[in-house]
């Protein structure tokens, strides 16, 4: 009786084992053919897919191995159906690596309104393109809803994960979201106060600039650097008295000479100026940023300072001239490439160099014989910056008889720095009786790199002495490596 009945038991747990490898395969079936609906072209069918994919409790789960395209149609079909499942799944594809699923799950979210705060809130404690999503989705729930948006993210402010994200997405909200800001810029937290601070002076914000003035005077041992730089951002020039006295506090200078050169106010050159003998480089750099910033009012102290005994002071005047492109400080920058100092010098190369200057075109291919190659280098760049008005005045005096072959090369390099546009007048030259000009104008061509010249090049390879024709054929060379032909 025993041995009848094993068999019958290996018979039922056999049926059983069959049913549910059946009842297996058909809801993996399922489950595949429901992830594939997911990249269906037309919304209904996605919106299908995703509901029963949810009831299944499957979505999650299957989302991040499917493709960029399939995410980001699922975050379209989510919004449509706007269940608390479907809310919490697009709370994980706001937080996908890639940036359009991300934009998907943000125009779904915004959809639903103010039912997706919950999602957009706690998205505000994490980093890049996931914070960056919620905010601009608040802001675009903001503009429908009013107030109430405002009021929700403020009670984050206090939240030591997400008062970052909640102060830039209240800047966002425009006048609904400055109150609790400003408001923040008052609180003992100096962690709260500088992302507060922070956030009104990127989105300049004229009512902050009384709270970051009281920041500059409150707690006399912390670095002031937000309020600093917001008083820049918002631009008010009445900040200007403020910020000058700064410039002589080591841990706050950098800040507050960068503001001073966001505001461009004239008056705050000479205060400066009178900090430039300072050797760290990384504020010095920030203060010649800001001479440049506040441009012409700086030009004749900047000139003054050219003459200075000081080489650390006529090194900053040079470089704060740069990009300068006023004929008026010519003359000075001129004389300044003779000064002792070879980064004085390239300085003043560089200076000089803005389209159209071919008034200082002699002077910088004089500079092309320093001893200093990064003076030689700031003039051929210089020239290249000059542009194709200097292109004629060049190539003349690649024609003048005895030219020195270094100063020759130089000058083809600067011709090259012009660019494409000076290829129709480089190839031009190519038919000059002066087997120099020839010679140097294909070098030029060949340092410009552009295919379209490889015509141009043969001809002159087909009739040219052995001299240029040895050149020229080295350009071609070049370009065809190029060109990988």
């Amino acid at each position: 009786m025993e041995a009848r009945r094993r068999p019958l038991g290996y018979l039922i747990v056999a049926v059983i084992a069959l049913i549910l490898i059946g009842w297996l395969t058909t809801r993996y079936m399922t489950k595949r053919q429901l992830i594939r609906a997911l990249g269906s072209r037309d919304l209904s069918p996605r919106v299908s897919a995703a509901q029963e994919l949810l009831d299944l409790g499957k979505l999650s789960d299957a989302l991040p191995a499917q493709s960029i395209i399939v995410r980001s149609k699922t975050a379209q079909a989510l919004g449509e159906i706007g269940s608390d499942d479907a809310l919490g799944v697009l709370g994980e594809i706001l937080g996908d690596q890639e940036e359009a699923p991300r934009r998907w799950a943000r125009r779904a979210l915004v959809k639903l309104g103010m039912k997706s705060m919950p999602v957009l809130l706690s998205a505000l404690s994490a980093g890049g393109g996931t914070r960056e999503e919620a905010i601009t989705a608040l802001k675009q729930i903001g503009a429908k809803v009013g107030p109430q948006t405002a009021d929700e993210i403020r009670f984050l402010l206090s939240d030591r994960g997400a008062y970052g994200g909640a102060a830039a997405a209240l800047a966002r909200l425009g006048p609904q979201g400055v109150s609790p800001l400003l408001r923040a810029c008052y609180t003992v937290d100096k962690d709260l106060r500088a992302a507060a601070l922070n956030n009104l002076g990127r989105q300049r914000v004229k009512a902050a600039v009384d709270a970051a003035l009281h920041n500059l005077g409150s707690d006399p041992n912390n670095k002031k650097g937000e309020a600093l730089k917001a008083l820049g951002f918002i631009g008010d020039r009445r900040a200007v008295p403020a910020l000058i006295p700064f410039l002589k506090d080591a841990d706050n200078r950098e800040a507050a000479v960068t503001s001073l050169g966001l505001l461009r106010d004239p008056r705050a050159v000479e205060p400066i100026l009178a900090t430039l003998l300072e050797k760290e480089k990384r504020y010095r750099d920030a203060a010649v940023l800001a001479l440049r910033r506040i441009g012409r009012p700086a030009f004749s102290a900047l000139v003054r300072e050219l003459t200075s005994p000081q080489v650390l002071m006529r090194q900053a005047a040079a470089a704060g001239l740069v990009g300068s492109s006023s004929p008026s400080v010519n003359a000075p920058l001129v004389a300044a490439l003779g000064d002792p100092d070879a980064e004085v010098r390239s300085s003043a190369a560089e200076a000089l160099g803005w389209e159209g200057n071919v008034a200082a075109v002699s002077p910088l291919v004089a500079a092309l014989s320093d001893k200093s190659w990064q003076v030689v280098d700031s003039a051929v760049a210089a020239l290249g910056a000059i542009g194709v008005s200097a292109t004629d005045q060049l190539l003349g005096l690649l024609g003048k008889p005895g030219q020195d072959v270094t100063v020759s090369y130089q000058i083809a390099r600067g011709l090259a720095a012009m660019g494409r546009e000076a290829m129709p007048k480089l190839a031009a030259a190519l038919s000059n009786p002066s087997p120099n000009v020839q010679k140097w104008s294909a070098v030029a061509l060949g340092e410009i790199g552009d295919a379209r010249a490889v015509e141009s090049l043969q001809r002159l390879a087909d009739t040219a002495g052995p001299d240029v024709r040895w050149v020229v054929q080295e350009q071609l060379r070049r370009l065809a490596s190029m060109s990988g032909t």
